[in-house]
């Protein structure tokens, strides 16, 4: 079946939007976050032919509203990364209750790697505006754990965030995707 190619570029548009608006939609209530749940769903329904110029497209349009700095590094290894597992999941056949558990698993798990990965990255990479990136790895695991643990209770809240959100709307949002494609393109 030949797929119309100017529908999956809608489809990303809207996704790079619900990506942007979300995120900044919530941006008032500290790591309170919608983008996970986004991407995993975009993944797991449209592939990775939508997920990642739709992840690409956030984090450029991120960049020109806050500039480039240490975060960008973290968001482009995370996002990605999570689209990618997703995908994956989108081919383990499960019942119902089964894919929740192990998508709300591994969104948690991912969300708790996010802490790591961002305390990491702000460890040894610096950004001087006009210098570009710097590195630094002297005293690395002291200086992680004190960047792990300034920001630990935001990790939670995302934790939280996420862990509710995916066992409450994951699924409904799957099933009300799948309903669209299939209507859109017949798969």
């Amino acid at each position: 079946m030949k797929r119309n190619h100017t529908l999956y570029i809608a489809i990303t548009a809207m996704f790079s939007a619900l990506l942007v608006g979300g995120k900044q939609a919530l941006a008032v209530i500290p790591n309170v976050e919608v983008v996970t749940i986004l991407i995993a769903l975009c993944s797991y329904v449209w592939g990775l032919g939508v997920a990642l110029p739709a992840i690409f497209v956030f984090i450029a349009i991120n960049v020109a509203i806050f500039s480039i700095n240490t975060w960008v590094i973290s968001y482009i290894i995370h996002w990605n990364l999570l689209a990618v597992v997703f995908w994956l999941l989108s081919k383990v056949k499960t019942n119902k209750v089964m894919t929740v558990v192990l998508c709300t698993t591994t969104a948690v798990v991912a969300t708790t790697l996010f802490g790591v990965l961002s305390s990491a990255v702000d460890t040894c990479i610096g950004f001087v505006q006009g210098g570009g990136f710097f590195f630094d790895f002297d005293n690395f695991a002291q200086r992680f754990v004190a960047m792990y643990l300034a920001g630990v209770s935001f990790y939670i809240t995302q934790i939280l965030c996420n862990l509710a959100l995916f066992v409450i709307a994951f699924l409904p949002l799957v099933n009300l995707n799948k309903k669209a494609k299939l209507k859109l393109f017949g798969e």
